[in-house]
């Protein structure tokens, strides 16, 4: 049966072990969502939703109970995108990649810029090791964000060319590149089931003031789940600005279906005025 949605983000922590320039970051307090609590939202979330994904804020690996979520997702027959910087890669040991659940990871490169500088090439190896050694069936994708001519764009952008060099030849990276040209589903094909996806740095709310909005998929393509139970339009609504309820008091079917989600959902599409939060974000999409 066709899902409403193609993705929806449960965030099942919003603490991060790094504190990256281009991040949002949050008023609320630091906090886990408790396995309990992940499987009841998991399990509403299921009839809904094509892929799950791990995060809002926060870095998954982060929470000291990600090999029992995991877990829980492949008991309940979801897929998973579990987007992770990278960096605790190897904090639970391989056992936690043979989970069926997941479908694809995705390794935030952009982030590892906010280590120091001599750490960068050792987590870099470490990723492409991972990619290119025995795994599980799911995809891995690097998604690099940045401006090409910034230093660390062009080094690790070299530095992936040259780790799986039987990939397609370099002008389709050089294309990829291009300034101001958006990102492609599957990106650069770098092996068997390995991408790289490459393009420019989402602009946060308050990044985007003064740019003209034509929609957004929030609460079309997708929505998310905080980890305090409050359910929002999309990730970029991190502190619960636009909430249209809680799934710790009401059932998600209940809240998807009120008519206050269906006024929100027309106004981000901008078919009504759109919401002065959505006007300030950085990303708009197709009404």
């Amino acid at each position: 049966m066709e899902k409403m949605f193609r993705r929806v983000f449960i965030e099942i922590t919003n603490v991060c072990n790094l504190a990256c320039g281009f991040c949002a970051a949050t008023s609320r307090p630091p906090a886990f969502m408790t396995p309990e609590m992940f499987e009841a939202v998991a399990s509403q979330v299921r009839p809904f939703a094509k892929v799950v994904s791990l995060h809002v804020l926060g870095e998954p690996f982060m929470h000291p109970r990600l090999p029992e979520i995991l877990r829980i997702c492949s008991r309940l027959g979801l897929r998973v995108n579990l987007v992770t910087n990278g960096t605790l890669l190897d904090k639970f040991g391989p056992a936690v990649f043979a989970e069926k659940c997941l479908s694809q990871v995705t390794f935030s490169l952009h982030s590892l810029a906010a280590l120091p500088f001599g750490e960068r090439p050792q987590k870099l190896r470490r990723l492409a090791e991972f990619a290119g050694g025995k795994r599980g069936p799911f995809k891995i994708a690097f998604r690099l964000r940045g401006r090409r001519e910034d230093a660390f764009f062009k080094e690790t952008l070299g530095y992936l060319i040259n780790a799986f060099p039987a990939s397609r030849p370099q002008e389709g990276y050089e294309q990829a590149a291009t300034p101001g040209a958006k990102s492609s589903g599957a990106g650069v094909k770098l092996a068997d089931n390995v991408y790289l996806n490459i393009g420019a740095l989402f602009e946060w709310r308050g990044g985007g003031g003064g740019k003209n909005k034509t929609g957004c998929l929030g609460l079309r393509h997708h929505f998310a789940v905080l980890c305090a139970g409050e359910v929002v339009p999309c990730c970029a609504d991190y502190d619960g600005n636009l909430s249209i309820g809680n799934v710790n008091k009401r059932p998600l079917a209940d809240i998807l279906s009120s008519p206050r989600t269906a006024i929100l959902r027309d106004s981000i599409a901008a078919k009504t005025p759109m919401p002065a939060y959505c006007a300030a974000c950085g990303f708009s999409a197709p009404g």
